[in-house]
């Protein structure tokens, strides 16, 4: 034997005792009756990924017929009810784990399962206590072997799959732990499994006039309100429990009289411009409607007064004063009654 060859032997035969002593996890296969065949497993590995049952009707070529939704959990089961016609089924498991490593277990079929041995030790409490139908003895047992117990899972009410009693308690001992899902006995050996759905959020849609401002989760939605109104002017209204308008605080304007064009304590209408380049400056004067009254193109004189015959009646008027016809001011004034 040269050293290729020899460096070939002993490379296949590490690999054959490295696979040998790897602990793949068991599972079991029942024949149910009725054309059924019920696979349930223990996953001993929190880390996977993916797994699914797979079939076949020579042991050589596989096909994947369910593919778990958990596969993460430590126990679980399927039931095959579309059995091909063939004189013996073999059934494996794939298991995909974190990282891309895979493996296939142990090919079995339902004709290979061992009778388990008949206990008197009662089974653990299982939620509300779960009486167990009484098991047929199989025609070709021994009389002290019967055949496995299971428990059937309904999801929802409807038929989901079959654990036997030890995979159901890790089943149940996951769910409690990991999920907020529910466990309800139907009748005795019947559970139902009803998978937590999470209320979905509401929210309070905050609007100025027509225009969304924000939106906020129901629950907090007080708090918020809370803060407008202790914070600010402004005024919340609710509309709806899902809708608010928020009306913005808007302070009323006070008059500033003007320094250029505003009244004397006799009532008259005084003019008082720079003096250096009061001939730059022109004034437009309107009624309270806006409608133009006249306009002064151009002052004479640095100070003025204008007599009250120049305007109709009593009240407010608007002006816009002009430099250089840039816009310096934009004011109103009140003329009293005589």
């Amino acid at each position: 034997m040269n050293q290729r060859n020899l460096l070939v032997f002993v490379l296949a035969f590490i690999s054959t005792q490295t696979l040998s002593q790897r602990a793949l996890p068991g599972f079991t296969v029942k024949d149910l009756g009725k054309g059924k065949i019920g696979i349930s497993w223990i996953n001993p590995y929190p880390s996977c990924n993916q797994l699914a049952v797979q079939r076949s009707t020579d042991s050589i070529n596989f096909r994947t017929i369910f593919s778990a939704q958990s596969p993460e959990l430590p126990a679980n089961g399927f039931i095959d009810q579309k059995l091909p016609i063939s004189p013996r089924i073999y059934y494996r498991i794939f298991y995909v784990l974190k990282g891309g490593t895979y493996f296939f277990t142990e090919i079995k079929s339902p004709e290979q399962e061992p009778n388990e041995k008949h206990t008197n030790t009662p089974p653990d409490d299982i939620h509300a206590r779960i009486d167990l139908p009484k098991t047929e003895i199989k025609k070709d047992s021994a009389a002290n072997t019967v055949t496995e117990k299971y428990i059937r899972i309904y999801k929802r009410g409807e038929p989901a799959f079959q654990l036997s009693v030890t995979a159901y308690k890790g089943f149940r001992d996951s769910l409690i732990k990991l999920t907020q899902d529910s466990l309800s006995v139907i009748k005795p050996g019947e559970i139902n499994w009803k998978p937590f759905i999470p209320k979905p959020k509401e929210y309070v849609s905050i609007f100025v006039k027509d225009t969304l401002l924000v939106q906020i989760e129901l629950p907090f939605y007080k708090r918020f309100k809370d803060s407008v109104n202790n914070n600010t002017k402004d005024t919340i209204y609710q509309i709806t429990t899902f809708r608010a308008e928020l009306h913005r605080f808007i302070p009323k304007q006070v008059w500033k009289p003007s320094p250029y064009i505003y009244t004397n304590t006799a009532g008259y209408l005084n003019i008082s411009v720079p003096e250096k380049d009061h001939q730059l400056y022109r004034i437009i004067f309107f009624d309270n409607e806006g409608k133009e009254l006249f306009r002064v193109n151009k002052l004479k004189e640095h100070a003025l007064i204008l007599d009250k015959a120049n305007f109709k009646k009593s009240g407010w008027y608007d002006f816009e004063l002009y430099k250089n016809n840039e816009l310096i001011e934009k004011n109103k004034f009140f003329l009293q009654k005589d």
